[in-house]
């Protein structure tokens, strides 16, 4: 039973304060009523929240691995909230049907943050790991705007939508990653095992090498006799890219711009960045946040492309100065004319989150069909590699058996 901290007055019109326990307000009034008191404020005080530092630290740094987790809470929240569920029932709710054990403690510890009087986006805050930056601002928007039902709805919708360019993007590239790898293989191990055998072979029989097989004889012996730097400097290079994009922002600029340049896969990489800019921009425009906050937080690791996201501040800062926003994105060389007309038409009629959907739309709908047409160049091309490498190979070794054999004639 709760317990009221209470304010009252007597017959003789003395105050007093006192605490008692009630089912309810009313009760408590009959309660001092009945002792001759007359309530005159009552106030049930609420449990003191742990500050940020005590919280165990481990569920302070835990990240969730997949992005099913959130998908599940925020599909509960919407329904519940929408269905007038109390905010803190719908956490329990969401905490009972939750299987991830450490996830669940996460929540356990939400309520009892919510409880102590904190807000729903300043408990969140508290594990930054676990709930972005991104998915922070849109609930704060919500919440300030009485429109959190809509905010986990389309934070569902965002997380679905990434699990879905995600999963066409690792079966489009499955094939080709397979196929490049028996390719790197099988040169490896012919170059460092068959070719010095037949070259060795060639030279105790004294036979003339063509230019090609002396080439291709001299790339087997660097390989052999250099394995021992080119291997480690190899997988320090796959270690140390992603490494150096962690630790180097002028690093991470220069290699996501290099991913804009390239032949096949430069377009596809920009397809991909402009939708993650158009589709977080429009969720967090849409739930109440102002623009500028909002594409200060787009810029914050929401498009996955540091060019991009510079861009993203460049126009950040010409809007903060006056401009609109048309003027500046056409300032900035990466947004293409597409993405430029659609924005410029929202901000005429006032639905800037509808044209920036639009956008989103069409780039959900043609980057897979890019996808399923890049990769699927891919695949007779590494064909094409493969029997380059063998057949180039096999020249190399049939050549001088075939001067050997002229010789013997």
């Amino acid at each position: 039973m709760p317990v009221y901290h209470y304010q009252a007055v007597d017959s003789r019109g003395r105050s007093l304060k006192g605490t008692m326990p009630a089912p309810d307000e009313s009760s408590l009034e009959l309660k001092l009523k009945e002792a001759g008191l007359w309530l005159t404020d009552a106030d049930l005080p609420r449990p003191t929240a742990p500050p940020a530092d005590a919280l165990p630290r481990r569920l302070r740094r835990f990240k969730l691995r997949g992005r099913r987790e959130l998908i599940d809470f925020c599909t509960l929240m919407t329904f519940q909230i929408k269905a007038g569920v109390p905010l803190i029932q719908a956490l329990t709710v969401a905490t009972r049907d939750c299987n991830n054990t450490d996830f669940r403690k996460v929540l356990i510890h939400l309520q009892r943050q919510i409880e102590s009087g904190q807000t729903l986006h300043e408990a969140l805050a508290l594990y930054p790991r676990a709930f972005s930056v991104h998915f922070v601002s849109v609930l704060k928007a919500g919440e300030l705007t009485s429109k959190l039902p809509e905010a986990f709805d389309d934070l569902r919708h965002y997380f679905q939508w990434t699990d879905q360019i995600m999963a066409d993007l690792r079966q489009a590239s499955l094939y080709p990653a397979i196929a490049f790898s028996i390719i790197a293989a099988f040169a490896i191990f012919l170059f460092a095992f068959i070719i010095p055998k037949f070259a060795g072979l060639l030279v105790k029989l004294h036979v003339q090498q063509p230019l090609l097989t002396q080439i291709i004889f001299g790339l087997g012996d660097f390989a052999r006799s250099t394995w021992w730097i080119t291997a480690p400097l190899l997988v320090a290079l796959v270690l140390g890219i992603p490494i150096g994009r962690r630790l180097s922002v002028p690093f991470a600029t220069f290699t996501d711009g290099l991913k804009l340049r390239l032949p096949i896969f430069g377009e596809l990489n920009l397809m991909l960045a402009l939708s993650r800019f158009s589709h977080n921009l429009s969720i967090l425009y849409r739930s109440g946040l102002p623009i500028l906050q909002a594409l200060d937080v787009c810029r914050h690791g929401l498009i996955g492309n540091r060019l991009v996201e510079e861009a993203v501040g460049r126009v950040r800062q010409d809007v903060a100065t006056g401009s609109t926003i048309t003027e500046a994105m056409r300032r900035q060389v990466v947004f293409p004319a597409l993405l430029l007309r659609m924005v410029s038409m929202g901000e005429t009629s006032g639905n800037l989150d509808k044209a920036l959907d639009g956008v989103s739309d069409y780039y959900t709908d043609i980057i897979p069909r890019r996808l399923k047409i890049v990769f699927s160049l891919l695949e007779p091309m590494l064909m094409v590699l493969l029997i380059f490498i063998v057949g180039t190979v096999a020249l190399a070794i049939y050549l001088p058996i075939v001067s050997l054999m002229g010789g013997i004639r």
